[in-house]
C-alpha cells in the first residue's frame, strides 16, 4: 500500500511539472521558461528511422588508454534488420544528402550491380544506412565487397559494415561557475544518459585522457537515439552543463606553442579546412597548458577535419594524432645495473609496455597515463639507498642523427599516431623523421608482418579498413620520409661509409599533351630501320635491376613509369603500393613530376612543354602538368635512383645509379570490356598510348626500352590483350630498337578473373624471345613504319603528333571510314604493312591484327583493273602487288594478269630497238613481250603469218602445210607424244 502511494504521488508530482529538453531540468507548470538555462519549452522530437544493433560490432580503433570504463549491464540489443548495411564514413566533401544518397545508388549499381531498396544519408554525422532486398545482397556488400569508390578516379572510398558503433563525446563545462568543474565517474555518466534517453544505456562509457579529464568518450549503437540527441546536445548533471559532440572525430595536436590560446587554435583549423566560422557545437578545442597539448572535436560542419593530416600554425606544421605518447627518459644508468630492476620498480605499476637504452638512458614507454603522469610530476624515481635518477618526458629529437628508425623510435611507438600521409612531415624540414638512419632490414621485419600468407586473405590485403593495410601504408610513408630526408642531407651511408648522391642539377622534364608534335617532315628520313631486328624478353624481375644493367652495357635505356593520370606519383604520398609509387620511394623522382614538394626539397627539375611546332617551351605554370592528357606523357630525364627493391627494405645501393630517363604514361582505370577484352574504345585508345611510348623513346634516341605489363594490376585491364597490342606496336617498331625487355612481377592484384595465371605468364609466352625483323620495303602508302605514316605518294610523312582527332572506337572495323565528314573528326588506322609490301597478310585470324590495321577487300579485277590508280576506288579496294620480275616479265596468261599489277607495255614489243640494245632505264620502265590474242583458241587468223608474230596464242604455231603435203603428219600421228 506504501508502495502504491508512493507511486501514485510521484505521477502527481510529474504532471505538475515539465522537464526542459535542453537541460532535462523538471520545472513547475506554472513556468513558460526553464528555470536553469531560461528556455522555453519544445516538443518532443523524433526520427523516423530506428537503427537496430547487431552483436558483430565494427569496431573504430581506440583512441586512448584510458581510466576502467564503466561497467555496464550486457548490452541485448534488438533483432537486427538483417537486410541494412551501414557506411560510417560518408566523404566529409558532400554536404547535400539527396546528392550523396543519389551518387551512392548509382555507385552501388554501377560497380556492385545491386538495386538498393532504400539509402538514407546523415552528412552530418559521416553515416549512411542502406537496405537492399536480401539478406544475401547484405552479405555481398560487407564481406565481398567491403569498400567502394563514389567517383571513378578511385577518390572517396566508403565501407560496408553489418551494424553501427557509434562513438560521441560529452563535455563538462569547468567555465560555468567559479568553482571550475567536479569531475564525475562513469557511473554517474551513464546513469545520467539512460535517465534522459528512456533507458537506452550506453554500451561504453570511458573518461578520455587524464590531461582532458572533463571530456568523455561513449558508445551507443542506436541512431534513432542521437537524431533525438542531435535536437538537445546540451544537459545538466551534477549542477554542471554538459554537451554532446555526436559521431565526433577526436584527435589531439601535441608540443604547441605555449602562448598559443584556444581561439587562435580554433581560427587556425577553421582555415585549414576553409570555414571562416565554426560554432563551438561543432568544433570543440581544449588546450592543456602545461603539457603543451590540445584535444579536438570535430563534428557537423566541422567534420572536414576529420581527413585532415596536419595543422600550419605559425608557418609550422603540427601533425593530428589519435592518442598522446606516454614516454620516460631515465639517467644515469650505471654500466652493469640490470634494467629488468628498474621495469620491474613498484612505481611504474607493471606498466612498462617497451623499453631501449642508449647509454647511459633508458627510454621507457607505460600503457597507463596516470603513472605516466605521477612519474613526471615526481622528476625522480629513487631504486636503492645509492641511486636515483632523473624522469623527465622522453623527446626523440634530441639526437635523431644518431638514432636509427625502429620500433622504440618510430615503429611502435610515434608512427601509429599518425595517419598515412608524407604532407603532415613535409612542412617542418627539421623533423626528427628526416634525420634517422634507415635499417632495412628492421622495417622488412615490420613490414612481413602485414603481409597474409594464406590466399584468401591476399584478396583483401588492401582493403583501407584494415590494420595490416593501415600499418603497411604508414611503412611505405615511413620510406618516403626517409627518401626525402636523404634529398635533403645530399648523401646518406652503406656500412658505415658516406655515399653522395649527386644530383643532376640539370634534371629536366618534358610535357606532352594532345598539342604537342614530335617532328615535322616532307619526306621519310630513312629508307632501313637503325638495326636489323628487335630482340623481345620477358623477365620476373624488378624494372630497375634491369634497366641498371642495360645502362651499364650502354645501351640507352627507357623506363616506363606505369603512372596516374591525375596525381603525381600515384598514391606515394600515402604509401600505396603499385610501379610508380616504389620507383618514387626509391629516388629523387619527385623532383620532376610532384611540384607540391618544390618547396621542401628546393632543387625542382626545369619543366618543359613540348608544343605544336615542335619546340620545347619552359612552362609558365608547373602546376598544369597536371591532370595528363588522355594520350600524353611525361618525360624525364637526370633521376637519380639509390634504393633497392621493396623485398630488400628499400636497402640503399651501394652506388647511386644516376642519369635514368622515364617516360610516365597512364593507363586507363577500370575501362569497359568485352568479355575479357578491351571494348573497341579502350583498345583503340591503349594502343595509341602505347604507340606514343614508342615514339617518344625513339624520338629521345633511346635504343632499348624497359616495359611492363601496363594497367593489367589494379586499374584492372586484361592482360591477354594488352600484351597483342604491345605485339601489334613492336612490329610496326621492328628494328627501331634493339632490345625491348617487359619486367612483369606478379603482386596481389593477380589471380583475378581477369588475369588468372597472373600478368608474367601471359606476356612471357606471347612475347619472350621473339625476334621482329622489320619489313624489307618501307615505301607503301598509308602504312606506319616506326613513327611514320607514309602518305599516299609512297614517300612523304605526316607529322608525328602525340594527338591528331580522336581514335574511331572501331579502329579498322570502321564502316562509316570513307565517309568524309566522319574521317575529317576522327582518325583510322593505317593499313596492314604485310599486306602492303608482300600483297598477303599472314595474320587475318589474328582479331587484335585485324582490328588494329586496316585490311582492304581485294578487287576482283586484280592488276587488271581500269580504276587502279583512282584514288577513292584505292581508299576502299586492295589491289595486287608488282611482279617482281619487273620490266623483264614475258608472261601474258590472264592468270598472272590478275595476280599481279604490271609495267606498261611497250607499242614496240620485242622490235623496240631500245629493248634490243638493252637500254636498261627503257627496260626497267616498260615490258617487252608479245600480246595475247584476243580471240584466244577462237582465232582464225592462225594462218596470217604476221597476226601470228605481232600475237601470242594459247595454242602452238599451226603447220603452214595440208596434212597431206607435210612430209612430217605420219611421223607427228604415230607419236606417242605429239608434243615432242
Amino acid at each position: 500500500m506504501g508502495g502504491s502511494g508512493k507511486n501514485i504521488h510521484r505521477q502527481k508530482q510529474e504532471k505538475s511539472q515539465w522537464e526542459c529538453p535542453v537541460c532535462t531540468y523538471q520545472n513547475d507548470n506554472s513556468r513558460t521558461r526553464c528555470e536553469m538555462c531560461q528556455q522555453g519549452q519544445q516538443p518532443q522530437f523524433s526520427s523516423d528511422i530506428t537503427s537496430t544493433p547487431a552483436s558483430d560490432v565494427f569496431h573504430r580503433p581506440d583512441l586512448s588508454k584510458s581510466s576502467t570504463p564503466h561497467a555496464s549491464k550486457p548490452y541485448a540489443p534488438h533483432q537486427e534488420n538483417e537486410r541494412t548495411v551501414y557506411i560510417q564514413d560518408l566523404p566529409t566533401n558532400i554536404k547535400d544528402s539527396a546528392e550523396l544518397e543519389k551518387r551512392l545508388r548509382h555507385r552501388i549499381k554501377t560497380v556492385c550491380h545491386l538495386e538498393p531498396v532504400d539509402i538514407k544519408c546523415y552528412t552530418s554525422f559521416g553515416i549512411g544506412i542502406i537496405l537492399v532486398a536480401q539478406v544475401q545482397d547484405k552479405k555481398y556488400l560487407v564481406k565481398e565487397v567491403g569498400t567502394i569508390t563514389l567517383h571513378t578516379d578511385g577518390s572517396d572510398k566508403i565501407s560496408f559494415v553489418a551494424t553501427l558503433e557509434l562513438i560521441s563525446y560529452i563535455v563538462l563545462d569547468g567555465k560555468q561557475d567559479k568553482g571550475g568543474t567536479h569531475l564525475l565517474t562513469t557511473e554517474e555518466i551513464s546513469r545520467r544518459w539512460s535517465e534522459l534517453y528512456k533507458g537506452e544505456r550506453l554500451c561504453r562509457c570511458d573518461q578520455l585522457n587524464i590531461q582532458f579529464p572533463n571530456i568523455y568518450r561513449v558508445i551507443s549503437v542506436s541512431l534513432d537515439q542521437l537524431l533525438n540527441i542531435r535536437q538537445n546536445p546540451d544537459f545538466a548533471i551534477s549542477d554542471q552543463f554538459a554537451h554532446v559532440y555526436i559521431c565526433a572525430d577526436c584527435s589531439f595536436l601535441e608540443d604547441l606553442p605555449r602562448v598559443l590560446g584556444e581561439d587562435q587554435l580554433r581560427r587556425a583549423i577553421g582555415i585549414s579546412i576553409k570555414k571562416s566560422s565554426l560554432s563551438v557545437s561543432s568544433l570543440y578545442v581544449q588546450l592543456n597548458k602545461q603539457t603543451g597539448n590540445a584535444c579536438v572535436l570535430a563534428t557537423d560542419a566541422a567534420r572536414p577535419w576529420s581527413v585532415e593530416s596536419h595543422l600550419m600554425i605559425g608557418g609550422k606544421s603540427y601533425s593530428k594524432k589519435n592518442s598522446l605518447s606516454c614516454r620516460l627518459s631515465l639517467h644515469p644508468i650505471p654500466p652493469s645495473f640490470s634494467i629488468q630492476k628498474i621495469i620491474n620498480h613498484p612505481a611504474f605499476a607493471g606498466e612498462v609496455i617497451n623499453h631501449k637504452q642508449n647509454g647511459e638512458n633508458l627510454i621507457l614507454e607505460l600503457g597507463n597515463k596516470h603513472v605516466f603522469e605521477e612519474r613526471v610530476t615526481a622528476g625522480v624515481l629513487r631504486i636503492d639507498d645509492t641511486l636515483r635518477l632523473h624522469v623527465k618526458v622522453y623527446n626523440a629529437s634530441s639526437n635523431p642523427e644518431g638514432s636509427e628508425i625502429d620500433t622504440d623510435t618510430w615503429y611502435e611507438t610515434e608512427m601509429p599516431k599518425y595517419k598515412a600521409d608524407i604532407m603532415q612531415f613535409v612542412a617542418d624540414s627539421k623533423h626528427e623523421i628526416f634525420r634517422y638512419k634507415w635499417n632495412s632490414q628492421i622495417w622488412l621485419e615490420q613490414f612481413k608482418r602485414t603481409i597474409p600468407h594464406d590466399r584468401e586473405n591476399k584478396n583483401v590485403r588492401d582493403r583501407k579498413e584494415t590494420d595490416t593495410n593501415r600499418t603497411r601504408h604508414q611503412l611505405r610513408v615511413t620510406v618516403m620520409l626517409n627518401t626525402i630526408g636523404v634529398i635533403l642531407k645530399g648523401s646518406y651511408k652503406v656500412d658505415e661509409r658516406d655515399v653522395s648522391l649527386n644530383l643532376d642539377s640539370q634534371m629536366k622534364t618534358i610535357v606532352y599533351d594532345h598539342q604537342s608534335k614530335l617532328e615535322q617532315r616532307e619526306k621519310m628520313p630513312t629508307s632501313v630501320p637503325p638495326y636489323h631486328s628487335t630482340r623481345v624478353e620477358v623477365v620476373n624481375e624488378d624494372c630497375l635491376l634491369v634497366y641498371e644493367r642495360l645502362a651499364k652495357n650502354d645501351q640507352r635505356p627507357l623506363l616506363l613509369n606505369m603512372a596516374n593520370a591525375t596525381n603525381p606519383g600515384g598514391g606515394y604520398r600515402k604509401g600505396d603500393g603499385a610501379q610508380e609509387e616504389n620507383l618514387f620511394r626509391r629516388s629523387d623522382y619527385c623532383r620532376s613530376l610532384d611540384v607540391g614538394l618544390d618547396d621542401v626539397h628546393k632543387r625542382p627539375s626545369t619543366r618543359y612543354h613540348c608544343s605544336s611546332n615542335c619546340k620545347l617551351d619552359r612552362l609558365s605554370d608547373d602546376s598544369t602538368m597536371y591532370p595528363m592528357n588522355e594520350f600524353g606523357a611525361i618525360y624525364t630525364s637526370g633521376i637519380t635512383f639509390f634504393r633497392q627493391p621493396e623485398d630488400t627494405g628499400y636497402a640503399f645501393m651501394k652506388k647511386p645509379l644516376g642519369g635514368v630517363c622515364s617516360l610516365a604514361m597512364a593507363a586507363y582505370r577500370d575501362p569497359k570490356l568485352d568479355g575479357n577484352m578491351l571494348a573497341g574504345k579502350y583498345a583503340v585508345g591503349t594502343r595509341k598510348k602505347i604507340e606514343n611510348i614508342f615514339a617518344i623513346a625513339y624520338h629521345h634516341r633511346h635504343e632499348s626500352l624497359v616495359l611492363s605489363a601496363i594497367g593489367c594490376g589494379a586499374f584492372k585491364n586484361p592482360p591477354d590483350h594488352v600484351v597483342q597490342l604491345f605485339r601489334s606496336v613492336i612490329e610496326q617498331y621492328a628494328g627501331f630498337f634493339k632490345l625491348i625487355i617487359f619486367a612483369v612481377i606478379d603482386d596481389h592484384n593477380s589471380g583475378s578473373h581477369l588475369n588468372p595465371k597472373g600478368n608474367f605468364k601471359p606476356f612471357k609466352e606471347a612475347l619472350d624471345g621473339n625476334t621482329i625483323e622489320p619489313l624489307s620495303s618501307m615505301n607503301k602508302p598509308n602504312t606506319m613504319f616506326g613513327p611514320y605514316l607514309l602518305l599516299s605518294d609512297g614517300s612523304s610523312v605526316g607529322d608525328i603528333c602525340i594527338f591528331d582527332l580522336p581514335p574511331c572506337q572501331f579502329g579498322a572495323k570502321c564502316n562509316e571510314m570513307h565517309d568524309s565528314k566522319h574521317s575529317r573528326e576522327y582518325s583510322h588506322p593505317p593499313l596492314c604493312p604485310y599486306a602492303s609490301v608482300t600483297g598477303k597478310c599472314r595474320k587475318t585470324k589474328d582479331v587484335v591484327h585485324v582490328t588494329s590495321l586496316i585490311h582492304r577487300q581485294l578487287c576482283q579485277h586484280g592488276g587488271q583493273c581500269s580504276q587502279i590508280d583512282d584514288g577513292k576506288h584505292n581508299q576502299e579496294f586492295g589491289h595486287p602487288i608488282y611482279c617482281p620480275d619487273g620490266g623483264k616479265c614475258q608472261q601474258m596468261t590472264y592468270e598472272h594478269l590478275i595476280e599481279f599489277r604490271h609495267l606498261p607495255l611497250c607499242v614496240k614489243a620485242q622490235k623496240c630497238i631500245e629493248y634490243q640494245k638493252h637500254i636498261e632505264p627503257h627496260c626497267n620502265a616498260y615490258r617487252h613481250c608479245t600480246p595475247q590474242c584476243p580471240y584466244r583458241n577462237h582465232c582464225v587468223n592462225f594462218h596470217d603469218k604476221q597476226h601470228m608474230d605481232e600475237f601470242a596464242h594459247p595454242f602452238p604455231t599451226p603447220c603452214p602445210f595440208t596434212p597431206f603435203q607435210c612430209k612430217f603428219h605420219d611421223e607427228f600421228t604415230d607419236a606417242a607424244d605429239s608434243r615432242k
